[in-house]
Protein backbone atom coordinates (compact mmCIF):
# COMPACT_ATOMS: atom_id res chain seq x y z
CA UNK A 1 0.00 0.00 0.00
CA UNK A 2 1.65 3.65 -1.10
CA UNK A 3 2.21 6.19 1.60
CA UNK A 4 -0.47 7.99 -0.10
CA UNK A 5 -3.06 5.75 0.70
CA UNK A 6 -2.46 5.34 3.97
CA UNK A 7 -2.57 9.05 5.00
CA UNK A 8 -5.99 8.53 2.85
CA UNK A 9 -7.18 5.70 5.29
CA UNK A 10 -5.89 7.20 8.26
CA UNK A 11 -7.49 10.67 7.51
CA UNK A 12 -10.66 9.15 7.27
CA UNK A 13 -10.46 7.28 9.70
CA UNK A 14 -9.50 9.88 12.42
CA UNK A 15 -12.17 12.41 10.75
CA UNK A 16 -8.91 14.88 9.68
CA UNK A 17 -10.43 17.24 7.23
CA UNK A 18 -6.74 18.10 5.23
CA UNK A 19 -4.09 16.10 3.70
CA UNK A 20 -1.20 15.29 7.03
CA UNK A 21 1.57 18.11 6.80
CA UNK A 22 5.00 16.24 6.38
CA UNK A 23 7.35 19.30 6.39
CA UNK A 24 8.41 20.49 9.93
CA UNK A 25 10.16 23.85 10.45
CA UNK A 26 11.74 24.41 13.38
CA UNK A 27 13.57 27.66 15.18
CA UNK A 28 15.89 27.88 18.01
CA UNK A 29 15.87 30.57 20.13
CA UNK A 30 19.07 31.12 22.65
CA UNK A 31 18.64 33.60 25.50
CA UNK A 32 21.54 34.82 25.22
CA UNK A 33 24.34 36.26 22.61
CA UNK A 34 26.95 35.16 21.36
CA UNK A 35 29.27 36.34 24.29
CA UNK A 36 27.00 34.68 26.78
CA UNK A 37 24.70 37.82 27.70
CA UNK A 38 21.21 37.34 28.47
CA UNK A 39 18.64 38.36 25.11
CA UNK A 40 16.78 41.51 26.69
CA UNK A 41 13.06 41.39 25.47
CA UNK A 42 13.47 37.53 25.17
CA UNK A 43 9.96 37.04 25.22
CA UNK A 44 9.09 39.10 22.68
CA UNK A 45 11.46 37.47 20.33
CA UNK A 46 10.02 34.22 21.27
CA UNK A 47 6.53 35.58 20.72
CA UNK A 48 7.41 36.84 17.48
CA UNK A 49 9.01 33.72 16.11
CA UNK A 50 5.64 31.70 17.46
CA UNK A 51 3.66 34.34 15.34
CA UNK A 52 6.02 33.70 12.00
CA UNK A 53 5.00 29.89 12.34
CA UNK A 54 1.69 30.29 13.20
CA UNK A 55 1.55 31.95 9.84
CA UNK A 56 3.07 29.34 7.99
CA UNK A 57 1.86 26.13 9.88
CA UNK A 58 -1.86 27.92 11.13
CA UNK A 59 -0.30 27.41 14.68
CA UNK A 60 3.02 26.66 16.64
CA UNK A 61 4.74 24.75 19.78
CA UNK A 62 7.26 25.87 21.65
CA UNK A 63 9.24 23.61 23.76
CA UNK A 64 10.31 24.27 27.56
CA UNK A 65 14.13 25.65 27.36
CA UNK A 66 16.44 23.04 26.42
CA UNK A 67 19.66 23.37 27.33
CA UNK A 68 22.01 24.28 24.97
CA UNK A 69 25.51 24.99 24.57
CA UNK A 70 27.42 27.03 21.43
CA UNK A 71 30.70 27.13 20.03
CA UNK A 72 32.13 30.65 19.95
CA UNK A 73 34.74 30.56 16.83
CA UNK A 74 35.85 33.83 17.50
CA UNK A 75 37.43 33.25 21.13
CA UNK A 76 36.71 29.26 21.32
CA UNK A 77 34.35 30.24 24.45
CA UNK A 78 31.34 27.56 24.80
CA UNK A 79 28.02 29.96 25.50
CA UNK A 80 25.89 27.58 27.66
CA UNK A 81 22.56 28.85 27.12
CA UNK A 82 18.83 28.23 27.19
CA UNK A 83 17.21 27.67 23.82
CA UNK A 84 13.05 27.71 22.76
CA UNK A 85 12.46 25.26 20.24
CA UNK A 86 9.14 26.33 18.49
CA UNK A 87 7.93 24.63 15.66
CA UNK A 88 5.34 24.24 13.19
CA UNK A 89 4.31 21.64 10.25
CA UNK A 90 4.05 23.99 7.20
CA UNK A 91 1.23 24.41 4.63
CA UNK A 92 3.79 24.82 1.52
CA UNK A 93 1.89 27.80 0.31
CA UNK A 94 1.73 29.62 3.34
CA UNK A 95 5.26 28.52 3.87
CA UNK A 96 5.96 30.57 0.24
CA UNK A 97 3.90 33.33 1.03
CA UNK A 98 5.66 34.15 4.60
CA UNK A 99 9.54 32.75 3.15
CA UNK A 100 10.27 37.06 3.15
CA UNK A 101 9.07 37.55 6.60
CA UNK A 102 10.74 34.53 8.03
CA UNK A 103 14.10 35.97 6.49
CA UNK A 104 13.72 39.39 8.39
CA UNK A 105 13.16 37.88 11.29
CA UNK A 106 15.94 35.49 11.34
CA UNK A 107 18.07 38.30 10.61
CA UNK A 108 16.95 40.83 12.44
CA UNK A 109 16.99 38.32 15.67
CA UNK A 110 21.06 37.43 14.27
CA UNK A 111 21.68 41.24 14.31
CA UNK A 112 20.07 42.87 16.88
CA UNK A 113 20.95 40.11 19.79
CA UNK A 114 24.00 39.71 18.92
CA UNK A 115 24.10 35.87 17.44
CA UNK A 116 27.38 34.23 16.05
CA UNK A 117 24.73 32.38 14.02
CA UNK A 118 20.84 31.25 13.97
CA UNK A 119 19.78 28.16 13.43
CA UNK A 120 16.38 26.76 11.73
CA UNK A 121 15.68 23.08 10.83
CA UNK A 122 13.56 22.42 8.05
CA UNK A 123 12.51 18.88 6.33
CA UNK A 124 15.35 17.17 8.51
CA UNK A 125 17.95 19.69 7.32
CA UNK A 126 19.47 22.28 9.53
CA UNK A 127 20.45 25.67 8.26
CA UNK A 128 22.55 28.10 9.47
CA UNK A 129 23.10 32.11 8.93
CA UNK A 130 25.76 33.55 10.21
CA UNK A 131 26.15 37.05 8.03
CA UNK A 132 22.86 39.19 8.03
CA UNK A 133 21.23 41.47 6.30
CA UNK A 134 21.87 44.69 6.78
CA UNK A 135 19.15 46.89 8.03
Amino acid sequence: MAESDIDLILARVLGASEEPSIQQLALYIPNKDKNGKQIKNYDRWVQAAEGILARIGGGATALPPADGTWLNPENGDIVQEKTKIIYTYVYPEKFEENIGLLREFLHRFGRETNQGEVVIEFDGRFYRIRKYDVQ
